[in-house]
């Protein structure tokens, strides 16, 4: 068989469990099974293939229709530019929050400093040192799985520090303050905001992520209400906070921030969504 007859086989196979990703996950499975990139795989449609490449490829299939993320299963995927390995017990990178990660980039001072707090994979932090190797920047995580990852993703910048934090413990951002005595220029968060009840409603695959990294308490708002009033123990008296949100829930993380007196705006998604609070003092 050759790479060609795999691919459209594997394509119409997961194409009666996802039809609308076939395209994009059946090359996503091959690419990595020939540890190649994706857009080199057209190069090697007439490559022949051994006997248990079809084996390997059959494997990948039962778990990708037992509902396994295809980024857990290749290990990896893409945020802003940059691979960003994943496994279980971290939250995937969702595209997204490109737009939380590109505000950042964009409004964070010259030499500035962040704080990437629930940072998970680290994929903004990565996203921010890649693209401004001027800043220094850590990345606060509480999750030890997750950590590892983060640790991972970050070993590459020597411009961004990772550090186990609870984003709801005050005696945390104190310890912070203490060992970083220059206060910073920025917090960045993509918190969990999924209201708890709701948690059972989402798709097989995202049960796969770990809950923690989802459930934002019972409405949702557990981290957009804590944050704000510890951060500033950590931030200078000028500066950003910035927060990813869910869908229905800007308004209520704007009008919040505006009574802490920031100046406020928010950014949408490709989807037309509203999806990130900046707040600025």
């Amino acid at each position: 068989m050759t790479v060609g007859e795999l691919r459209k086989e594997t394509k119409e196979n997961i194409a009666t469990f996802m039809p609308g990703e076939a395209a994009v996950v059946t090359d996503m499975v091959i690419s990595n099974m020939l540890g190649i990139d994706r857009e080199d795989l057209y190069l090697c449609l007439d490559q022949k293939l051994p006997t248990e490449a079809e084996v390997i490829v059959a494997e990948v299939i039962k778990r990708l229709s037992r509902g396994v993320p295809i980024q857990y299963i290749v290990g990896s995927c893409y945020f802003f530019g940059v691979e960003i390995k994943v496994g279980p017990g971290v939250f995937i990178p969702r595209s997204d929050t490109e737009v939380l990660a590109q505000a950042a980039i964009k409004a964070l001072p010259k030499n500035g400093s962040f704080v990437d707090l629930c940072s998970g994979s680290g994929c903004i932090s990565a996203a921010i040192a890649s693209q401004r190797p001027d800043a220094k920047g850590v990345a606060l995580e509480l999750s030890m799985k997750a950590m590892n990852y983060t640790v991972e993703n970050l070993t590459p910048y020597d411009n961004v520090d990772v550090k186990r934090f609870d984003a709801l413990d005050e005696d945390d951002y104190d310890s912070l303050a203490e060992e970083y005595t220059e206060k910073f220029d920025m917090l960045v968060c993509n918190p969990p905001y999924i209201p708890t009840e709701d948690i059972d409603t989402l798709s097989t695959q995202v049960h796969y992520e770990p809950e923690t990294a989802l459930d934002g308490g019972e409405d949702g708002m557990k981290y957009y209400k804590i944050i704000p009033k510890l951060a500033p123990r950590i931030l200078k008296e000028n500066h950003y906070i910035m927060f990813e949100v869910g869908i229905g829930q800007a308004g209520y993380v704007e009008a919040l921030m505006k009574l802490y007196g920031y100046t406020t705006a928010i950014l949408k998604d490709l989807g037309g969504i509203d999806r990130v609070v900046i707040a600025a003092k």
